[in-house]
């Protein structure tokens, strides 16, 4: 008798733990910005229906984290029938241009996802480059966010050069600042302190070249043969 009841028992929660109850209806998805809630949801919907007590959770995780600006993802059960997503955002670094079409890149370099104008109405740095230089690339405005926030903050587009360095368009000097990746930080500090004796002395240049140590060269007419 004991063992009937026993029975009967584990087949009457088995068949509860199996039941509509447990079926996967609420998905609650937090923590998401650029990555649209309809995206992720989609992204999980073979699950929908299916069982939360048996589901592979690392499965239902690896689905989420193949969307472009994912970088991790967080899932837990809310039972009976629903999952908790929690995810964390790849950080936007950086536009990189492709002949016509911009694509976000991240803070690693990483190419993420293209820009759509008719969405996105916030500025980034422009990178324009081969895409193995993309890191490099990125890295450098990282320093100058870090290193010369000013500066940083006026800067609209990063130029890959042949031989190495960058070449870089601002809102403060308006003229090409060419630069090596090792010390832009340390060049872009004195630039700006000899702002004021550029404008005084009336020094203008088609480029300022800050490759030569302890120099900031003045490229062209005007500036030609000009040197600190």
């Amino acid at each position: 008798m004991i063992l009937l009841l026993s029975l009967a028992a584990a087949i009457g929660t088995w068949r509860l733990a199996s039941g509509p109850m447990f079926a996967l209806s609420r998905i609650d998805v937090r923590g998401n910005v650029r990555s649209r809630t309809e995206e992720v949801l989609a992204g999980l919907e073979p699950w929908r229906g299916k069982n939360v007590l048996a589901m592979d959770l690392r499965a239902v995780a690896e689905r989420v984290e193949r969307l472009p600006w994912i970088e991790r993802v967080t899932i837990s059960k809310r039972l009976p029938d629903g999952l908790a997503v929690t995810v964390v955002e790849r950080r936007p670094a950086a536009l990189w241009r492709v002949e016509r079409e911009l694509w976000w890149v991240d803070a690693s370099g990483r190419v993420v996802a293209p820009f759509d104008a008719r969405r996105e109405r916030e500025g980034a740095v422009i990178v324009t480059g081969a895409r193995s230089a993309l890191p490099r690339a990125v890295s450098l405005l990282e320093v100058l966010r870090a290193e010369a926030p000013e500066y940083a903050a006026a800067l609209s587009e990063i130029t890959v050069l042949a031989d190495g360095g960058f070449g870089m368009m601002d809102s403060i000097f308006r003229r090409p600042v060419r630069v090596l990746s090792q010390d832009a930080g340390e060049k872009i500090r004195a630039l700006l302190a000899a702002r004021g004796l550029l404008e005084r002395r009336g020094w203008e240049a088609r480029a300022i070249d800050l490759r030569f140590a302890d120099r900031i060269v003045l490229v062209g007419a005007f500036g030609a043969g000009n040197a600190l």
